[in-house]
């Protein structure tokens, strides 16, 4: 593999260690500045390691563009605005697995019926408790769809792993669930209850998922050639 990928792999990890250090002491004007540059870093690393693979790393630019609007979270229109690019940047990387496990092959009608059925089913199954959680229906609606995605991308990553990727696509369920708990955190201090440190737990379990997910997938490719 490129010795870019490394360089900007590590300084991933670098401004990660750093960003973690400032939300644990709540240093947050450094911490604001600081934010995007580990995703920034991230979706470097995946487009030296995979240039042919654009839904990668759009994917993690997504990321970044989402921590830019979420450095205002209490702004409900920039929170919107956020979470919608993390779902966006979801559907690329749950497009990138299906595209592995079935080699670029076209799916069957009734996939793309199930899927949109399932989040569907969801995001109303939900509707009512996040309505009354953030006070806006279309927060609410971009947020269970958000949270169905989600979910989506460990239920993906685990058929592939059944489907003989186990190596490294099970980054990608960890990556999932990590996720998962990083917006579970979110949900809990910005609409619930805040509390001391938040910052630390949600951006902690937050890139600790894009790092798993982007890595699976690179991984991945990189064990098949």
């Amino acid at each position: 593999m490129n010795v870019f990928v490394y360089i900007f792999f590590g300084l991933f990890v670098l401004v990660t260690i750093a960003e973690l250090v400032m939300a644990f002491n709540e240093w947050e004007k450094p911490r604001m500045i600081l934010k995007p540059f580990s995703m920034f870093f991230l979706a470097i690393a995946a487009i030296i390691a995979l240039p042919n693979h654009p839904l990668i790393y759009i994917g993690a630019f997504l990321g970044m563009i989402g921590d830019i609007f979420l450095l205002w979270p209490k702004n409900k229109k920039l929170f919107l605005a956020g979470a919608t690019s993390f779902l966006v940047g979801h559907m690329f990387y749950i497009s990138e697995i299906i595209h592995i496990m079935f080699a670029g092959q076209p799916l069957a009608w009734w996939f793309y019926v199930v899927v949109v059925f399932g989040v569907l089913l969801f995001v109303l199954a939900f509707y009512p408790m996040s309505k009354k959680l953030s006070g806006d229906r279309y927060l609410t609606l971009v947020g269970n769809t958000y949270i169905a995605v989600l979910i989506l991308v460990s239920v993906v990553s685990l058929i592939a792993c059944l489907k003989g990727f186990t190596n490294y696509m099970v980054l990608g369920i960890i990556g999932g669930i990590s996720f998962l708990a990083s917006d579970l955190i979110l949900v809990q201090a910005t609409f619930i209850k805040d509390f001391k440190c938040r910052d630390y737990y949600i951006m902690l379990f937050y890139l600790l998922g894009q790092a798993f997910i982007v890595s699976g997938l690179v991984l991945t490719y990189a064990l098949a050639a």
